[in-house]
């Protein structure tokens, strides 16, 4: 201890530290939409979510092979809130887009603000690319929405003067989309400022960038030419920058020809025009105390700390007058009067004089759409692959980062399957839940098993078959995969019940809403698909059931059972994190002891909620492990086995 003087020392010892459960049922899945944020993995927690940021499912949109994506995770999101969802596009789609400029040229005496629109936006990193000047087109912002694609082509945004006359520069930002029937809607509504300092009445920001990225679903705003110094566009620089305020008391000659201001803390020298020749480069804003506005362009200052400047009515100040530019008869020259110093005046509501919306443009689907309009299903495949093989986000990759315990196929190609199968390998703590691919037959579905989806270890399953289901979105019957029921069924299971019990039989995996399948395999056929680890839907008298719980691997074993799977990466999910916190810890009996004892109630409830038949726990180090600052947690876990087979005997005497 450090004192050593008397006296009552305290210290406060944790020892009420457990092992933590883990969550159980979060999917991963990667698919098509129409809208949305691409190319990143984002986490979903509801279906309202969902829809309001990708739309709803439709299978026209890409087809059974391509489109079945939003159905699975519409339906896992059904029973559980907690879906990573990647939204895949082409490298080359493109931003639609709205890009607002500034000009001044020579002779202007205030701005003007045009709208414009720019080709082969693909990366957020070309936004601020084209937001540099060039020659006298000074970019203010860009809008643009959240996700790339044509869809967004149907957004449009309109802008105009907020009706409070005593806030500077603040706008009414209306966002429309346009509808089936061809009208456009106003879908939301906000008060903005191109002023990344404004705040309202709240101080919260009315920076228009801030304020979308905070609580806009579909537009986002970018006026930052570097995010590393705060670097805003020479637009904002233009139309927008206070380059001063008053910071004195402010008075306001108005008569007599001699238009000045006079603040009694403010030195003008810095904005003064000098010698009063050519064009001013700042002019003032003057706001008396009821909102109303005067404004002109600084001349010289006078005074002796230069407190005074004079005013004129035009930029060219050789043949300007000097006087103010607005109603001077309505301007309270005795009321509280405010100014701000800037380099133009101007409306960014000028550009959106129009009463219909301006629209966004120029957003494409790049190569996922060929010439002739049509999903090209090559680069779909290879966008799905890049997907689940985290060339997209690598993130997924990265246990530590994100966390999910499932990972869904959605009737893709063999390749992507594969690709979905690695994942989990890799990662070690998820399991794929794949289709076997459309088989018309029991035989084509053996023939698949054998020569395409050869997969041989317990991170993946495969279920059969597709099925007819009426779509809850347009109404048709649509051939599904059985993974559509899987989504919801092993949340469901999991909600019900527990994850280390069987999401098969009668009890927890019978479905309601499928009218016919592909095939109905036979007792005799049903052997054969047991003995290739193909899960089959059946229809039994009692109705549709998932007949099957095994992974893909071929040896016998506890982990041919799904169940006994997602137990053992739950079990060991948590036991990870848990023993983490000891790393650092001395390497005794007494750290063995927390160590054992908290695995040991970890365990024990799970064995009394059914999922261990018995476990045995070792927590030690021998003397080699102590040297090497390394003790051993050995786990042996014997799980409760599934019933598969039911001896019915009759004897009879």
């Amino acid at each position: 201890m450090s004192n050593i003087s008397p006296g009552v020392y305290t210290k406060i010892i944790d020892l009420s530290s457990f092992v933590q459960n883990v969550p159980s049922t979060i999917g991963l899945l990667c698919g098509f939409s129409k809208k949305g944020r691409d190319n990143e993995v984002i986490f979903v927690g509801s279906r309202s979510e969902y829809i309001s940021e990708w739309g709803e499912p439709n299978i026209v949109d890409y087809g059974k092979n391509f489109g079945q994506g939003p159905y699975i995770g519409y339906n896992f999101l059904g029973e559980s809130g907690s879906l990573y969802w990647m939204r895949l596009m082409s490298d080359d789609a493109a931003y639609s887009n709205l890009r607002i400029d500034a000009q001044l040229a020579a002779a202007d005496t205030t701005a003007s603000i045009s709208i414009t629109y720019v080709e082969s936006i693909n990366t957020k990193t070309e936004l601020k690319t084209n937001l540099a000047t060039d020659g006298d087109t000074q970019p203010l912002c860009f809008l643009y929405p959240i996700g790339r694609g044509e869809y967004y082509n149907g957004l449009g945004a309109r802008i105009t003067e907020y009706s409070n006359p005593l806030l500077y520069d603040t706008y009414v930002l209306d966002i429309y989309e346009k509808q089936s029937d061809g009208d456009d809607i106003i879908i939301e509504s906000f008060n903005v400022s191109f002023d990344p300092n404004a705040k309202d009445n709240a101080g919260d920001s009315l920076w228009i960038q801030s304020v979308l990225e905070t609580y806009s679903s579909v537009l986002r705003a970018d006026m930052v030419l570097s995010e590393a110094n705060d670097t805003y566009t020479d637009g904002y620089n233009l139309v927008i920058k206070d380059y001063d305020k008053d910071i004195g008391v402010v008075s306001s000659i108005i008569t007599g020809g001699l238009a000045t201001l006079t603040d009694n803390k403010q030195d003008f020298s810095d904005w003064q025009t000098t010698p009063e020749t050519g064009n001013a480069a700042y002019m003032v804003v003057a706001k008396d105390g009821k909102g109303n506005t005067i404004n002109g362009w600084l001349g010289a200052s006078s005074g002796v700390d230069n407190e005074t400047v004079k005013i004129f009515d035009g930029r060219d100040l050789d043949t300007a007058a000097q006087s103010w530019n607005g109603d001077i008869t309505t301007f309270d020259v005795n009321s509280v009067i405010s100014y701000r110093i800037k380099k133009s005046l101007v409306s960014v509501a000028t550009a959106f004089v129009s009463s219909e919306p301006q629209p966004l443009r120029k957003g494409t689907e790049g190569s996922l759409i060929d010439a002739q309009g049509d999903l090209d299903t090559s680069e779909s495949e290879t966008l799905l692959e890049q997907g689940y093989s985290g060339i997209t986000d690598d993130t997924i990759l990265d246990p530590e980062s994100i966390y999910f315990t499932i990972v869904y196929d959605a009737g893709y190609p063999a390749d992507v399957k594969t690709a979905i199968s690695t994942l989990c390998q890799t990662r070690r703590d998820c399991v794929g839940v794949l289709d076997n691919g459309d088989n018309a037959t029991v035989n084509a579905a053996l023939a698949s098993r054998n020569n395409i989806n050869t997969f041989n270890n317990y991170f993946v399953s495969l279920y059969e078959s597709f099925n007819k289901v009426s779509d809850p979105f347009t109404g048709a019957d649509v051939w599904f995969s059985p993974v559509y029921h899987m989504a919801y069924l092993l949340p469901r299971n999991d909600n019900v019940a527990e994850l280390w019990f069987a999401a098969a039989g009668f009890n927890r995996a019978a479905i309601d809403s499928i009218k016919e399948l592909r095939y109905n395999p036979r007792l005799g056929q049903r052997d054969q698909m047991y003995l290739k680890q193909l899960n089959p839907i059946v229809k039994f008298a009692q109705g549709y059931v998932v007949w099957g719980q095994l992974t893909s691997q071929a040896k016998a074993s506890a982990l041919q059972d799904l169940n006994i799977v997602r137990l053992v990466l739950y079990a060991k999910r948590a036991l990870q994190q848990y023993c983490r916190f000891f790393v650092y810890e001395q390497n005794d009996e007494i750290t063995w002891g927390q160590v054992a004892g908290s695995i040991v109630d970890f365990l024990e409830v799970i064995k009394q909620n059914r999922g261990l038949d018995s476990y045995t726990v070792d927590v030690g180090a021998t003397d080699y492990e102590r040297k090497t600052k390394i003790f051993h947690v050995d786990v042996t876990l014997q799980p409760t086995r599934v019933v598969e087979k039911i001896e019915l005997n009759f004897f009879i005497e």
